[in-house]
């Protein structure tokens, strides 16, 4: 059952098939399909780069390459041939197949005896990258090697055009002048007649304010501004009509959403662990409306990437009356993206490639594990960027800052205050606890340091208590003596010139080294390190570390015993380096100085979950509050600034030489200077908006020229690499690119030189010479105007429009835009919810939100064609525009026709187009009204309750009100503040807070005779202590029962005899105590029944919300409106 009448469509076509009618063409008979997650060939190379190939080179090469001790299976995976050709058993992929590939079979451990790596599973989001990987194609480099690179990248690319000074160009001379209306039209009119083709004639007047409309504004023109525009005749009229559409808010709106594609904006961190983490960023929408306003006011460019990379380095901070969304806010380009559950090299990296990418048009996270393959960046680079971000760091900041009381702020500001004091009440508990726990056992992480490499990265996630050894601290330790290691020091000269030496020449050439360093510098040695290891030489590096550890040890257990305040004042002189190094600010057996972000990882899985919900309730109480201020998650620098040091293989365990922080060498040259302020960043942000950078402008006015034209000059919009193809229109890139900093990087100027030319006026629809055909197929040369689509925003946009329901407030939080009680606003102002975006986001090609965007795909698939036909938001504005006055007021069919037309296609119908409308409501008005169809109810259905161990039976059923689109719960947000975390999913769910609030799946049986019931029931958390699990038939009493702490059951209960009308519940409660009291168990449930008549049923498979209502037939007219809707005249522009 479909909303659009069948009948009625069915009588639509006929009648609009004959060839004389073929102007309504409906959008969904479509063309070829492509993939909506088709990327570029070299998006697709830059995924293996960054994203395949590190993981190949720290995993797989030390069996699987040429560098191997023992090549294993005779696989090479470092090289293109060898990856697919495979080893001895065959190919490990096939491409476009991953669910036949026997490498993801392997990545999965889905046979012990195949799989890879053998040692330790790839976490679930490499998985991940890999099947993407083998569904696009398995693509790799076109060299054989793809091992680390070698070469020295600053030697590659040097002379590469993106690389040299944009030049002014001067407007060529052309053989017809009086065609040229910009300077754009001259560069363009030449390469036309260098290759004997003519440009087009111009489009005629309604098509070119469509186009101006879409193009400025994302918005369709009203019926009577076209009208107007059409009878206007003065020279003027199409230049006036350009500079309202500039001067319009809606303009800030249209072009803020191509800059949100590349900043990767959305109102969620991605998936997070939602026991301890709000899955909604703070205010993220003031980054959005923040955006939106800088287009408006048309900050110019090199201000807008300023405030985006170093607003709180500015000396305006704060709002004004011309600017009430103040520059803190536009750092959300660098906060809101993928959070990678916390995972700093990985947000790092995403903010280094969102900024290089976005504002470069350089892949820069290429070279996060190796020197770029194909551009001049070496991986110093990389990590000098790097420690640009590591030396920054989030922090949650108001944006509005008033003295005057606001009494509508008042109970916000109280819950805000009582959250935030006690979170940082329970931080600076922890901490002190932590504190003199990492003291008490600095033996221990000194006889770490000799495997510091070994170790898991710091923030590796793994549940770790208040006893087990910390990396992050022994890291600490490793950097505070890498630090100390630049000059002398008379404690740890030792350690430093010891640890140099070979494990295997520890033992003879130790000794020595120790001698000639007492020798030179012998005087300046701490006595008592110099005693310790005259008395007894280490034969190797564990030795060396214990000798310190126990020193520090010792030292430790007298200053313990000491009296308050200071424990340290009578330590004699040469034990004070020593209480220095481990009671001093800057020691590495304490917490360092910094958010709560930057130091989660020195704390134990307690500690790190109870600040993540503390967290969350402060981020909730805001996110909550209508009444409260703006705020924004911005970036400001560390207390503690340092220099960055190159991971070897982009493995954060394994640090090697320490880098400067500074700008690409590539841009600056051999001659740059490392940052000196702060972080850098304010630095970097003028290097990248300085005139002098040659990537800066020639990205944005390309930009800008695709979103005009449908494609840049460049056609690959964020790599302007050596991999790009060169510009078609080299000097005219140029030009452009001089001339917008000349025009004080002003983007509305430069869509004035655009737009108020012939090229941009062009017709898309006149006739195609044979020669262009020949010589232009691909119209690189712009003989005519490209035709285009709209994408999904301006398309919801159009039809909310059309209908007469568009709400254009500016601004605001977001709103959900398909849901039954959809927002009216623009589409812009839709909740984008990272981890589960919504399925007609990706139909419709809106961009992926974990990446950055510069180019969004253009697809046809069968999916549009359903939503357009079968939605209710189409259904529903159908109705709508009906109801519009312009409708109810005509007087007969004609005009009703007529009306219709003007409203949606801002034109009349033509004569034949009215009389096939005639015909269709002539024909329609015999067939009878169709009916609504009866849904069979679910047989699942989901609430809590308690389980009565008097009677073995469950009591007070009571259904869960809130379906939150994955999930079964008390409310909109989770936990609910009434009913607490009680929960369920396809895959299992959450139990409640007490045992009257146990989780409950309940199915009812819709047959008479046996069932088989079977699944795992699992509670697979060290943490708390577990859940008990019950499975209860209302008539015959307890079936099943198991208690569970990380430990799983497997379910089988055969031939369990139902009734129909028989409930049988699958019950879980928490234990004594609530704490991780998350479990997995999806039921199976089948009839045992004669061949032929059996039926099963899946607690997964089944899962879902609230039944949808059931959608009303459309009359004809109603079918007529929503026909209009899906007719290619409306969802394309020109």
């Amino acid at each position: 059952m479909t909303i659009m009448s069948l009948t009625c469509l069915r009588k639509l076509q006929q009648i609009l098939g004959s060839p004389a009618l073929c102007w309504m063409t409906i959008f969904f008979v479509g063309t070829h399909l492509v993939s909506a997650e088709a990327l570029s060939k070299n998006e697709e190379l830059d995924f293996f780069e960054s994203r395949i190939r590190p993981i190949l080179i720290e995993r797989c090469y030390s069996c699987h390459s040429v560098h191997a001790e023992k090549l294993k299976g005779g696989l090479h995976l470092d090289s293109s041939e060898g990856i697919l050709r495979g080893g001895e058993h065959g190919p490990i992929l096939v491409p476009k197949a991953p669910e036949k590939s026997r490498l993801i079979e392997a990545l999965h451990w889905d046979d012990d005896e195949t799989r890879m790596p053998p040692k330790k599973k790839l976490e679930s989001a490499q998985i991940d990258d890999f099947v993407k990987w083998v569904a696009l194609g398995a693509p790799l480099p076109p060299s054989k090697a793809i091992q680390s690179a070698t070469t020295n990248a600053n030697a590659k690319g040097v002379n590469h055009w993106a690389f040299q000074a944009p030049k002014m160009n001067p407007p060529p001379v052309v053989k017809r002048p009086a065609w040229v209306n910009t300077p754009v039209d001259a560069f363009i009119l030449h390469r036309l007649e260098a290759e004997g083709l003519t440009p087009s004639p111009v489009a005629e007047k309604r098509t070119l304010i469509r186009r101006a409309f879409y193009d400025l504004t994302g918005l369709p023109p009203r019926p009577e501004e076209v009208d107007d525009f059409v009878r206007d005749t003065r020279p003027q009229a199409y230049a006036q009509m350009i500079e309202k559409l500039l001067a319009s808010p809606n303009y800030g709106e249209r072009w803020g959403r191509h800059w949100l594609d590349v900043a990767r904006y959305a109102d969620t961190k991605g998936y997070v662990y939602t026991d301890r983490e709000e899955a909604r960023f703070v205010h993220s929408h003031v980054y959005r409306d923040w955006v939106v306003q800088s287009f408006n006011r048309d900050l110019p460019y090199d201000q807008f990437l300023i405030q985006q990379l170093a607003a709180d380095q500015l000396e305006t901070l704060h709002s004004t009356e011309d600017e009430p969304i103040p520059p803190l806010a536009g750092l959300g380009f660098l906060t809101l993206g993928r959070r990678f559950l916390g995972v700093t090299p990985d947000i790092i990296d995403d903010r280094i490639d969102v900024v290089m990418r976005g504002m470069q048009g350089l892949t820069v996270a290429c070279a996060r594990c190796h020197d770029h393959k194909f551009d001049p960046i070496p991986t110093q680079d990389y990590y000098s960027l790097y420690g640009v971000f590591n030396s920054s760091s989030e922090t949650m900041r108001r944006l509005v800052q008033t003295n005057a009381p606001n009494p509508l702020h008042a109970d916000f500001e109280a819950g805000l205050k009582q959250r935030q004091q006690k979170l940082a009440e329970s931080y600076e508990k922890r901490k002190s606890e932590m504190i003199d726990r990492l003291r008490s056992r600095v033996r221990d992480y000194w006889m770490a340091l000799p495997e510091v490499d070994k170790l898991p990265p710091d923030d590796h996630y793994e549940i770790r208590t208040v006893d087990d050894l910390n990396p992050t601290v022994v890291r600490q330790w490793q950097q505070y003596l890498f630090q100390n290691s630049k000059s002398f020091h008379p404690i740890f000269a030792p350690w430093h010139v010891l640890s140099r030496i070979p494990a295997r020449d520890f033992a003879t050439k130790g000794r020595p080294a120790f001698e000639s360093l007492k020798a030179g510098e012998g005087a300046g040695l701490n006595p008592i390190i110099k005693t310790a290891l005259e008395q007894k030489f280490p034969t190797n590096l564990n030795e060396l570390a214990q000798v310190y550890g126990d020193i520090f040890q010792k030292l430790y257990q007298e200053v313990a015993a000491a009296p308050e305040p200071d424990r340290t004042a009578g330590l004699r002189p040469e034990k004070r380096p020593w209480a220095d190094a481990l009671f001093a600010t800057n020691s590495p057996a304490r917490v360092p100085i910094g958010s709560l972000a930057d130091t989660e990882w020195f704390f134990d899985e307690g500690g790190r979950v109870e600040f993540g919900k503390l967290q969350a309730e402060v981020e909730r109480w805001i996110n909550q509050s209508t009444n409260s201020p703006s705020f924004a998650v911005i970036l400001e620098d560390r207390q503690e600034i340092k220099n960055p040091r190159v991971f070897k293989r982009g493995n954060p365990a394994n640090p090697s030489e320490e880098v400067p922080r500074q700008f690409l060498q590539i841009i600056e040259g051999a001659d740059r200077q490392p940052f000196r302020r702060g972080s850098g960043r304010l630095e970097m942000a003028q290097a990248i908006a300085s005139p002098l950078n040659p990537l800066t402008a020639r990205v944005m006015v390309n930009r800008v020229w695709l979103h005009h034209f449908g494609r840049g000059l460049v056609s690959t919009p964020s790599d302007f690499g050596t991999r790009c193809d060169p510009p078609t229109h080299p000097e005219l890139l140029d030009y452009l690119a001089v001339r917008f900093m000349q025009e004080g990087w002003s983007i509305k100027k430069l869509h004035r030189l655009i737009m108020l030319s012939n090229v941009y006026r062009q017709s898309s629809t006149a006739m195609e010479p044979a020669m262009a055909r020949t010589r232009d197929g691909e119209n690189t040369l712009y003989w005519r105007m490209n035709s285009s689509r709209v994408h999904l925003e301006p398309l919801r946009d159009s039809i909310l429009q059309v209908s007469g329901a568009l709400d254009l407030r500016l601004g605001g939080r977001p709103a959900a835009l398909f849901d039954n009680d959809y927002s009216t606003r623009r589409a812009l102002y839709g909740y984008v919810d990272r981890q589960f975006l919504p399925g007609t986001f990706r139909v419709f090609d809106f961009p992926n939100p974990d990446l950055s965007n510069p180019q969004r795909g253009h697809t046809t698939v069968p999916q549009q064609a359903l939503f357009l036909m079968n939605n209710a938001f189409l259904a529903d504005n159908a109705r709508k525009l009906l109801s519009r006055p312009e409708i109810l007021q005509a007087k007969s069919e004609a005009s009703r026709i007529e009306a219709l037309y003007r409203l949606v296609y801002q034109r009349a119908p033509e004569a034949r187009e009215a009389k096939a409308m005639h015909a269709f409501f002539k024909a329609t008005a015999q067939i009878p009204p169709e009916s609504t169809a009866q849904l069979e109810p679910s047989v699942w259905s989901y609430g809590y309750g308690k389980f009565e161990t008097n009677t073995s039976r469950l009591s007070g059923f009571v259904p869960l009100p809130h379906f939150a689109g994955q999930a079964w719960q008390g409310g909109q947000k989770w936990p609910d503040a009434t009913l607490g975390w009680v929960q369920l999913t396809a895959e299992g769910g959450h139990a409640g807070d007490d045992q009257a609030h146990a989780a409950v799946r309940r199915w009812t049986s819709p047959i008479n005779g046996l069932v088989h019931i079977s699944g795992r029931v699992e509670h697979s958390t060290k943490e708390g202590d577990g859940v008990r699990a019950w499975i209860i038939s209302n008539r015959l009493g307890v079936l099943g029962h198991w208690t569970l702490h990380n430990s799983k059951e497997e379910v089988k209960l055969p031939d369990v005899s139902v009734m129909r009308g028989d409930t049988i519940d699958f019950v879980v409660d928490r234990r004594d105590g609530l704490n991780h009291d998350e479990f997995l168990w999806s039921p199976k449930i089948k009839h045992s029944a004669a061949v032929g008549d059996e039926r099963d049923w899946s607690a997964k498979a089944d899962f879902s919300g609230p039944p949808a209502p059931q959608p009303i037939p459309l009359t004809a007219w109603e079918n007529f409106a929503q026909s209009l809707l899906l007719a290619n005249e409306f969802v394309f522009i020109d």
